[in-house]
């Protein structure tokens, strides 16, 4: 019988972990990144809705007061205007942070770095 006793490399797993510790903390960079942008869009989709809100307020008092139908209409379609704009503005907004989180997933690392001091 042989007494061939194989011992693991019990450091084998510390330069594994050496290895691709970069990756882990730059996918948790690159998650940092995105939440801030989808943190500035979320604020500015509810500033906007704060926007469409009041509008709709101001219409709906307009309306209550307004003395003929055509009044009436004219309120409406102001309302319905501002509310089309606000809503074109979302599409804008979310179109943006997607392009922009779209950039930053693709860019090289030496990119990355490029483009975030120009924005510092």
């Amino acid at each position: 019988m042989s007494d061939n006793v194989t011992i693991p490399n019990i450091l084998q797993p510390a330069t594994a972990m050496k290895a691709y510790a970069p990756i882990g903390v730059k996918f948790w960079e690159n998650q940092e990144t995105a939440l801030e942008g989808w943190k500035e869009f979320a604020d500015g989709w509810f500033a906007r809705r704060q926007k469409s809100a009041q509008t709709a307020l101001e219409a709906a008092k307009h309306i209550g007061d307004a003395d003929t139908p055509s009044d009436i209409f004219r309120e409406y379609q102001s309302w319905f205007t501002r509310s089309m704009e606000l809503l074109a503005e979302d599409g804008k907004a979310y179109q943006q942070q997607v392009l922009r989180t779209g950039a930053q997933l693709s860019a090289r690392p030496e990119a990355r770095q490029t483009d975030e001091r120009r924005v510092g």
